[in-house]
């Protein structure tokens, strides 16, 4: 099996607001997706605990089309892997409305960690396992060099980590940076623009009682495109970097009327 679908339900917990669907539950049918591949490989993280590894997420880009997904819609996820280094795994995947319009594409890059000596290991015990189509890559992997955020802060807040924060590894669960980039988003500006990019960069993991600090920047505009070009920086405790989000926000084209777009239920 060298790609996998599966077919999800958009929940009320998946939408926006303006009951559009969320980068964040891109992200999260993404994972989840993955993981159930991954699964049918014997490669789950259930699987390689028992040879003390785990997988980990260190990079995620998302392009976004002006068509989404909106609450009850049906959608389809399917992933495939597409390139397999000495320490990285590029894993592609789509997300399409039932009726086959396309909501989102994009890519994570994923290595394996030895959870007793928490470092990275070669892929090499298992990359024979891992059917690999490097024909259906969708964008370079090329690591996205992160614009130095030399433009105009617009809102710095922090975030003390709870218990809801952490995931079956004990750290801070990595969707829960995106929540918290997102939680400075503008209600007028989101009214009017819709995502067009999102590429997130893991650095460092947080845990339990850490104060995340999180630095939002408008980066100058130099093409004559209307696009709007954000980072969020997030800190641990206001000094090591844990991760950092990047957006383009563009003016939105579609209706966003629910009463003429919503699927009856």
């Amino acid at each position: 099996m060298d790609i996998y679908s599966h077919r999800y339900s958009l929940t009320a917990a998946d939408m926006d607001t303006r009951y559009r669907m969320t980068p964040n539950a891109v992200l999260l049918y993404y994972q989840d997706c993955w993981a159930r591949y991954m699964a049918c490989l014997h490669l789950a993280a259930f699987d390689i605990v028992k040879q003390n590894l785990m997988w980990v997420i260190t990079e995620f880009n998302t392009f976004f089309e002006p068509q989404t997904a909106l609450w009850s819609d049906d959608i389809e996820v399917t992933v495939w892997n597409s390139e397999i280094g000495a320490l990285r795994l590029y894993a592609e995947f789509r997300v399409n409305r039932s009726d086959g319009t396309e909501v989102a594409h994009g890519y994570g890059c994923w290595t394996l960690l030895d959870t007793e000596a928490h470092r990275l290991v070669p892929n090499t015990p298992i990359a024979p396992q891992i059917p690999i189509r490097p024909e259906m890559t969708t964008d370079t992997h090329r690591k996205m060099r992160f614009p130095s955020a030399e433009g105009t802060l617009l809102q710095e807040h922090s975030h003390q980590v709870n218990p809801i924060n952490l995931d079956f590894n004990g750290h801070v669960n990595n969707r829960t940076y995106l929540s918290i980039a997102m939680q400075s988003a503008d209600e007028a500006f989101l009214d009017l623009h819709a995502i067009r990019r999102l590429t997130i960069h893991w650095l460092h993991e947080t845990f339990l009682g850490d104060k995340l600090v999180s630095r939002l920047t408008l980066l100058p505009n130099e093409s004559e495109e209307r696009v709007y070009h954000y980072i969020h920086s997030i800190s641990r405790n206001g000094e090591e970097t844990a991760a950092q989000v990047y957006s383009e926000w563009v003016p939105r084209t579609l209706s966003t009327d629910i009463a003429a777009q919503a699927p009856r239920v």
